[in-house]
């Protein structure tokens, strides 16, 4: 798991006064991006093989408010043929409450076919050894 500190804009907070259900998915896109850069290079989403969001959902538990300090929590919680299925959590730091999770699939992706492609077996390795290290 990493864990992926956020801070929280003005102008991520609605007139109900905390973070908008809508925000949340750049946060979740913050830690995918800080996941990936930190496992495997700060360009692998530039490079022609790559993995791309192909289904998310959230579960919405508690609210965050302006001033809370949260972390994303990124995690791949299993990989297959040709996706990476994927856990995260926004969590606040003071309290440890999670506030909303979330599952997604990523999808092995060529730029060039514009097709769905195999996970490469480095990624597999290299996932493997960061999840269970």
């Amino acid at each position: 798991m990493l864990t992926t500190p956020v801070q929280i804009r003005f102008s991520d907070v609605d007139s109900f006064g905390h973070v908008n259900n809508s925000v949340y998915w750049s946060y979740f896109d913050v830690g995918r991006m800080d996941y990936l850069h930190t496992l495997f290079s700060d360009d692998f989403e530039l490079r022609d093989e790559t993995v791309v969001l192909v289904h998310a959902e959230a579960d919405y538990k508690v609210q965050t408010r302006l001033k809370d300090a949260i972390d994303v929590r990124t995690s791949v919680v299993g990989v297959g043929e040709r996706s990476l299925k994927m856990r995260q959590e926004i969590v606040n730091t003071k309290t440890g409450a999670v506030h909303v999770s979330s599952y997604s699939v990523l999808s092995g992706f060529s730029k060039a076919t514009q097709k769905s492609i195999p996970i490469k077996l480095e990624w597999k390795n290299t996932i493997e050894r960061f999840e269970h290290a």
